[in-house]
């Protein structure tokens, strides 16, 4: 074997353990978002959610609960019970919705508002104003999207499907649910990002 096909085969081996490692370092991080999300709902969140598959097991008559939409998405509607939200406009593929909202870098806890990357939440832009952070470009407008069409990061595009209008939502994702983010702020690299919205309006496609 000449030095030149060694030399190729070695620089194409360390490619391969370098990918592999980092598969793998990537892996364990989207595992420990899971984890720590889920860890977070469970335990310290308030009021404390149970998984939507134990709410029928729960002693409570409507015990607060998150719903798993895949392995890195997770949603609670902090208004599920409400009377009349089976009434309320189904948000579904195709139409188009307006939010107030508030989006925050998920560090374990429940999110601050020094961890506040985007909103257009009036009461939160006054806060961070207040707090000496410039806001000048924010818009308080709301974020109308067009679900299927609008240029919004996909976890909070798949939150949406099946809420109602009026629905007061909390979504909680890793990174490989958010990090393709092109609408709003910057955000530290991989990271687990929340989203608090309420739906203002559905318009049917």
């Amino acid at each position: 074997m000449g030095t030149k096909l060694r030399l190729m085969m070695a620089v194409f081996a360390a490619m391969c353990l370098a990918l592999a490692v980092g598969c793998s370092d990537e892996d364990e991080q989207i595992s420990s978002q899971r984890s720590e999300i889920v860890r977070f709902l469970t335990s310290t969140h308030v009021p404390r959610l149970v998984a939507e598959e134990d709410k029928e097991s729960s002693l409570e008559a409507e015990p607060p609960f998150y719903e798993k939409l895949n392995q890195d998405l997770y949603r609670y509607v902090a208004n599920y019970y409400d009377s009349n939200r089976s009434s309320r406009t189904m948000v579904d593929k195709g139409d188009q919705v307006s939010l107030t909202y508030t989006a925050y870098i998920f560090r374990g806890g429940m999110p601050r508002v020094d961890n506040v990357y985007i909103s257009n939440d009036t009461a939160v832009i006054s806060q961070l104003k207040q707090a000496g952070l410039n806001t000048e470009y924010w818009s308080a407008e709301p974020l109308v999207v067009t679900l299927g069409e609008s240029n919004i990061i996909k976890g909070v595009s798949q939150s949406l499907v099946g809420c109602r209008q009026g629905d007061q939502v909390e979504v909680y994702m890793t990174f490989e649910e958010a990090y393709e983010d092109k609408v709003v702020g910057i955000v530290p690299h991989k990271s687990a990002v929340a989203w608090f919205y309420t739906i203002d309006a559905v318009v049917k496609k």
